[in-house]
């Protein structure tokens, strides 16, 4: 049966919620497998110091009080014998004043992949790289809706590219060649990345998942690598990452470095002007309390040039209509450096999956 939250697939997506139909059947024996996903966020509570405007910084989507549309996806997967598809659109806000700026409305995946034989998937299009537990997460598995500093500035986004997966017990290893520009209709520079990812997994808990109706044991690690050529700068960045979970307690680590170098060309302008080290950590506590998932998450980002700035965010979903409903709140602590301005946030979400 395909899985749409299978990690060696190496994407975000949006995975039913546990207990849902996995698939619906088609014709001639194909699966179909149709998801949604929107994603609401209310900010209670906005610390400005300045009445006009937040400061701009990493992790900081500078909103104030009022509702906003955090995401939304909706698209489709399945398979036919040995081939598998994934047609998805989608858009989000913008995750921090320093984002790169999104359409409206995306082809976030458009892949076909085949498994020739057991253990074995080749897959081609536009998708995730396998880089980051805490990336590679579902959208819809996240406890508070987002992912930490590190996953969203240190690990490259989607893109069109070929990737190979192996799995063999509880190992598997992804490798793939990515265009490092460009859209979903071609690339945009002679830039490439490549990357790689060896993961082991053990126990029935899913470990790309906070969340399960059982309380079973799960652990997961991952070692993963990338580097791109640009037009005018290189990257390599290196990371690895943890997934506990046992007896209703989850325990996320995730960590990666990067080195971004300008290159001597006219072509484009860099997108650093000196050699640039940029690193970071995310650490996330969650526990099961009948439908209530008490967190805490601690994320931190450090360019060299910029300088650290870390969150700590405090909250808890309540899981409700078999998880198909989240309702969550949080409190946000910004800690950006002595010369930083105030900038706590109190938020509430809600989530509708199906």
């Amino acid at each position: 049966m395909f899985l749409l939250s299978s990690p060696a697939q190496a994407e975000d997506q949006v995975a039913p919620p546990e207990g849902a139909p996995s698939s619906l059947l088609a014709v001639d024996g194909a699966t179909v497998q149709p998801y949604a996903l929107l994603q609401l966020w209310l900010t209670a509570y906005d610390m400005d110091a300045d009445a006009q405007a937040d400061a701009t910084g990493y992790g900081d989507p500078e909103d104030d009080e009022g509702l906003k549309v955090k995401s939304f996806k909706v698209g489709v997967g399945g398979e036919v014998k040995q081939w598998r598809y994934r047609l998805g659109v989608g858009s989000s806000a913008p995750y921090d004043g320093l984002s790169e700026p999104e359409e409206p409305i995306e082809v976030e995946d458009a892949w076909i992949g085949v498994v020739p034989v057991k253990g074995v998937k080749i897959q081609v299009g536009n998708s995730k790289l396998p880089f980051s537990r805490d990336q590679l997460m579902s959208t819809g598995d996240l406890v508070f809706t987002e992912r930490g500093i590190a996953s969203e500035h240190l690990v490259p986004d989607r893109s069109l590219g070929l990737l190979a997966t192996f799995s063999r017990g509880g190992g598997t290893f992804s490798v793939g060649g990515f265009n490092a520009g460009g859209d979903l209709f071609g690339d945009s520079s002679r830039g490439k990345t490549v990357v790689g990812r060896l993961e082991w997994d053990v126990g029935k808990a899913d470990t790309y998942a906070t969340w399960g109706q059982r309380k079973e044991f799960g652990l997961g690690v991952g070692a993963n690598a990338y580097y791109t050529i640009g037009e005018a700068t290189d990257t390599w960045a290196a990371g690895g990452d943890a997934m506990l979970r046992v007896a209703g307690l989850s325990v996320l680590v995730d960590g990666a470095f990067s080195r971004i170098s300008p290159t001597a060309t006219t072509v484009a302008s860099p997108e650093v002007f000196e050699e640039t080290d940029r690193w970071g950590v995310t650490g996330q506590v969650s526990y099961q309390v009948g439908p209530v998932e008490p967190a805490v998450r601690f994320s931190m980002f450090d360019d060299s040039t910029l300088g650290q700035y870390s969150h700590m965010l405090a909250g808890g979903e309540w899981h409700t209509a078999e998880d198909h409903i989240r309702l969550g709140a949080g409190y946000e602590l910004r800690l950006e450096g002595a010369d930083a301005i105030d900038n706590d946030t109190a938020r509430l979400w809600a989530q509708f999956r199906l």
